[in-house]
């Protein structure tokens, strides 16, 4: 499991992010580690699991990644937005991941949800990658 690592996937992902000229409008940055008083919204790597999908042709590994979005803005709506572009970013394209090739990355599933503070939207998005080691 060594030549999988999580971090090169999260990597791509952070750097597809990042370089969306659209998104980066929308937010105001892309975290792994959230600093304390980062301005809304914003979107931070959330849970990250992994699991075995090799067979006897190859060693394959599967990541479900979720991102949070976070939003202050009233109602949904800016949560949604970003979301909606987050999906245009990154279900099913291409990335390139070091040491490993990337077989799909696709969207699978997202909810929005308003905070116990009754102003913080948190939006969820998880994707599921597949990777087969080169």
């Amino acid at each position: 499991m060594s030549n999988f690592s999580v971090i090169t996937l999260q990597k791509s992902i952070y750097e597809a992010l990042t370089n969306d000229i659209a998104l980066i409008a929308l937010i105001r940055g892309v975290y792994d580690h959230t600093p304390q008083n980062s301005a809304f919204p914003y979107i931070a790597f959330g849970e990250v699991t992994s699991r075995e999908w090799s067979n006897v042709e190859d060693a394959g590994m599967e990541q479900q990644v979720t991102l949070n979005i976070w939003s202050r803005e009233g109602g949904r709506k800016e949560a949604i937005s970003i979301m909606e572009r987050v999906y245009t970013v990154l279900h099913q394209v291409s990335l390139t991941i070091e040491g490993q090739s990337l077989v799909s990355l696709r969207f699978v599933t997202s909810k929005v949800m308003l905070g116990n503070d009754g102003f913080t939207y948190q939006g969820n998005m998880q994707f599921r990658g597949l990777m087969r080691q080169v």
